[in-house]
């Protein structure tokens, strides 16, 4: 077994960043993963006719600087996201096609609910530490519960509760129930809040 004097837990893109760092700065180092497989919560699977499809992390936007300057470092290159027309989600049965974050055709009740709750996790989530979240104010609090107790406490409409109880989670990879609420608000402050978390043109 070879000595080294740093020891990184996790292959995945902060992980390897953390490892090279060290190995740049003449440092021994050891990266450790359980998966058979690097990259973390991205993984690109390529068909055996060629097409590939990402099952995991896909998209960079505004506001990502970590990320883009690592691409930048490595010569990754990037394409636009085809963002014309409309989104597309069906509510109680309901069909609605809207451009944005909310979709307006719900019930007023609804939208003005999604709205109430949007601005409270964008105020929740500035109140986050980026370099230290276990710091924040409330961060034992919110570290006990998990998005999905905060969601079913803190959002009056049904409609607004699934939609985004079912967007969050898609942001997240995991169901609201996995996800603590610390972690969730973290996540929304790295992107710069849930409206950039969650939209499409212009959206992180």
């Amino acid at each position: 077994m070879t000595d080294v004097n740093y020891c990184v837990i996790g292959a995945g893109f902060a992980g390897l960043t953390a490892a090279l760092r060290l190995k740049q700065a003449g440092e021994s180092v050891a990266l450790l993963e359980a998966r058979d497989r690097v990259g973390g919560r991205t993984f690109t699977e390529v068909r055996d006719d060629g097409v590939w499809i990402d099952r995991g992390g896909a998209w960079v936007g505004p506001g990502q600087d970590g990320i883009t300057a690592l691409m930048n470092e490595f010569g990754v290159a990037s394409y636009k996201q085809y963002t014309d027309g409309k989104a597309m989600m069906v509510v109680d049965g309901k069909q609605h096609r809207y451009s944005g974050t909310i979709p307006l055709s719900m019930s007023p009740w609804a939208v003005a609910n999604l709205g109430a709750v949007f601005l409270e996790l964008g105020q929740m989530s500035k109140s986050i530490p980026l370099e230290a979240p276990w710091e924040a104010k409330n961060a034992h609090k919110w570290d006990q519960i998990t998005l999905a107790k905060w969601l079913a406490g803190n959002t009056a409409s049904k409609s607004a509760h699934d939609l985004l109880e079912t967007a969050l989670a898609g942001c997240y990879t995991s169901a609201a129930s996995e996800v603590s609420m610390l972690f969730a608000l973290y996540q929304m402050a790295s992107g710069g809040g849930p409206s950039f978390l969650l939209g499409v043109k212009d959206g992180s």
